[in-house]
């Protein structure tokens, strides 16, 4: 039967693509969809960054041992904008955080793969910047541009930053703890009320979500006049619990909080083991993930933390199923069967790393 002239490829229900899309075992396929039109374009960007594994951002690759397979980014081969010299403090998805060195402290996202640089309002946009360089003026501290440098401690971005609509929210602070959000255009950071220090952000689902220092989770609304964190969940099965905790993404879309269980000693932190729980936002009640089978869990303090599929094409090979690839001072795999970890990557003068998943690469 002839398929009517009207049809569009376009129509075609997003699930119905995303369903497609997943049978998919080569990034070249995926690349190709996302040529035909916006709609597969966004398909293909979701799709992509759940199923193959993020790069690995280095600060000093030179100077560090890795094993095989990990793709690589390091400012070694970025080119930046005007050719000033940046920090680079972070990731959100497929862009770098960075941080111009001089004043006004000029903040952009740039993605490494296209070069697209988007710019976000400075950090003497901040009065807590203000105060810092008002102190070095008077004192000729030399930590203060440590200080500044480390202000942002993490960033995420809801839709594509290609999206005119996009928000970005960060938690800053010298030490940590505070939220601000911008959109585009926007000339200052607008801040977040919030009652407690904040350690970890994410966007899933639509909805940007928070996470303080005991774990209690709140929901971020962002809007011009009322921006707030509402706290959610009262009751959780990791609250109070003495550990780190990052949010993450499932690679179904579901929003997870990671639990690092350490054996704490006076000469260094040991990670013993993981526990998972999965958010259910219809009933508001958290389940235990019991197994990462079929998938690798991706986990840094400064980038996105995202689960993958594993033991496929699209893991290189090289990914260990129901494995936690985590960065706390070097980079390290916990094999969840074994309960065994083991380091993959270290270096005395790397004092950055951090995954980067390029979805946007596939929207040049």
């Amino acid at each position: 039967m002839a398929v009517s002239s009207s049809f569009s490829w376009s129509d075609l229900l997003p699930e119905l693509i995303e369903t497609v899309f997943h049978s998919l075992h080569d990034g070249r396929d995926i690349l190709t969809c996302a040529t035909v039109c916006s709609s597969w374009r966004y398909s293909s960007s979701s799709v992509y960054s759940r199923k193959f594994v993020p790069f690995l951002f280095v600060s000093h690759p030179s100077s560090a041992q890795c094993s095989d397979g990990f793709r690589i980014i390091s400012p070694e081969n970025m080119v930046f904008s005007g050719n000033y010299q940046r920090w680079i403090c972070g990731s959100t998805g497929e862009y770098l955080l960075t941080v111009n060195v001089s004043f006004p402290f000029e903040v952009n996202l740039q993605n490494p793969f296209t070069n697209t640089v988007v710019s976000l309002p400075p950090l003497a946009s901040f009065e807590d910047i203000q105060r810092l360089l008002q102190f070095q003026a008077i004192s000729q501290h030399s930590g203060t541009l440590t200080l500044i440098k480390n202000f942002i401690k993490k960033a995420v971005s809801s839709t594509s930053l290609l999206d005119p609509d996009w928000v970005v929210l960060i938690i800053h602070d010298t030490d940590g703890g505070k939220l601000a959000f911008c959109r585009r255009g926007d000339k200052r950071w607008t801040g977040v009320e919030s009652d407690h220090h904040v350690d970890d952000i994410a966007f899933c689902s639509g909805v940007f979500f928070a996470m303080d220092r005991v774990g209690r989770i709140y929901q971020c609304e962002l809007s011009p006049n009322d921006p707030k964190a509402i706290p959610i969940c009262n009751s959780s099965p990791f609250k109070y619990d003495p550990c780190k905790k990052y949010f993450a993404e499932s690679d179904y879309g579901k929003l997870w909080v990671v639990l690092q269980k350490l054996d704490v000693s006076d000469d260094y932190d040991f990670t013993t083991y993981f526990e998972i729980y999965e958010y259910n936002s219809e009933t508001r009640e958290w389940t235990m993930v019991r197994s990462l089978r079929g998938k690798a869990l991706f986990l840094s303090p400064q980038g996105r933390c995202v689960a993958v599929s594993a033991g496929g094409t699209g893991s290189g090979g090289f990914i260990k199923d129901n494995s936690v690839y985590f960065i706390d001072g070097s980079l390290s795999v916990f094999e969840w069967e074994s309960k065994q970890t083991k380091k993959l990557y270290e270096s005395r003068f790397c004092n950055c790393m951090f995954w980067v998943t390029p979805a946007d690469v596939l929207q040049k």
